[in-house]
């Protein structure tokens, strides 16, 4: 008789809402959005056909069924979760399965991994994209995710890894001469290019037109749901990008992009990249090695960008002696 058996992502979600006593903390420790959480739980509560948590303002609780379903699930839950390191481990493998955005991995660390490799030979890495809509990620042993600041502090699980800068870039042909406009006002006359629909803060092209000083009506322009492909877009002619720097360095290294302006206002990026790693892997010497790799790679190519962008210096305000 085949088994009758309950959805296994939806209830990886139900136990990171219960541990975390939040729909966002939950999300964001799988690396989803809430809306994605939201429906798994949704999920869950219909295949057994019971409210399984009662949505308060703030936070969740469990219902009685709730409860009852949990306490079965997390003694499970744990023992699967030693499952696999232990087969792992028992084999004598020493290698690590790394996950990260596909336009993190296309744009940056993929073309990386190969002087890992000839520093450690030893570590062998099974890199897996894992966008961060997913609602469950493969099993991975290290996954970088884009976080806020405030949940990219160290623990014992995770290490924050680097963060951007942000800056309009656009492909050399789009400039006169090939070089960045000494004139914000230019902009006012390129065709923009845009990730998704409503962009926050430092993404949409509203936050760079009142940053520059710039008044008008912003247009949609070129509307694309992934970083990469808004890059791409830039790269063959389509318009101008919001960039961030890990991703474009390459590229404007090698002529494919350029900044936008001769001299770019000191934007940050609002989120972190951060390393993520299971309990089982506290210590390992392998996922220190590759984390500080990770770290030592952003940081160099960070320092490389310092050699083709110019910021303008911070606003110094006056002070009371």
């Amino acid at each position: 008789m085949i088994r009758r058996l309950p959805p296994f992502g939806p209830l990886v979600a139900f136990d990171a809402v219960v541990r975390n006593r939040s729909f966002t903390r939950a999300a964001d420790e799988l690396g989803v959005t809430q809306s994605a959480i939201s429906h798994q739980i949704r999920r869950l509560e219909e295949f057994f056909g019971l409210q399984l948590l009662k949505r308060l303002n703030p936070g969740v609780a469990l219902s009685d069924d709730g409860a009852r379903l949990y306490a079965e699930l997390s003694p499970l839950l744990d023992g699967m979760a030693g499952l696999e390191p232990s087969i792992r481990g028992r084999s004598g493998q020493n290698s690590l399965r790394l996950g990260a955005g596909s336009s993190l991995a296309a744009w940056w660390l993929v073309r990386r991994l190969r002087t890992f490799r000839a520093l450690h030979p030893e570590i062998e890495i099974d890199f897996t994209p894992v966008e961060s809509e997913a609602a469950i990620a493969p099993p991975l042993d290290v996954r970088i995710f884009w976080t806020t600041q405030a949940q990219s502090r160290a623990t014992p699980l995770q290490a924050p890894l680097f963060r951007e800068n942000i800056f309009p870039v656009c492909a050399p042909s789009f400039l006169p001469g090939g070089k960045p406009l000494l004139d914000p006002a230019a902009l006012l006359e390129l065709p923009l290019i845009q990730k998704g629909h409503s962009p926050m803060g430092e993404w949409s092209w509203a936050y760079w037109f009142g940053k520059l000083g710039l008044n008008r009506a912003v247009p949609r322009g070129l509307v694309l749901g992934d970083m990469g492909l808004c890059l791409n877009a830039a790269v063959e002619g389509g318009g101008v990008a919001i960039g961030r720097s890990l991703l474009i360095a390459d590229a404007i290294d090698d002529g494919r992009l350029v900044p936008l302006l001769a001299t770019t206002p000191d934007v940050l990026s609002t989120k972190v990249h951060v390393a993520r790693w299971s309990e089982e892997l506290i210590g390992d010497r392998s996922t220190q090695v590759l984390v500080s790799w990770l770290t030592q790679a952003a940081q160099e190519t960070s320092s490389d960008m310092l050699g083709f962008i110019q910021v303008e210096p911070p606003t110094v305000l006056n002070q009371a002696p």
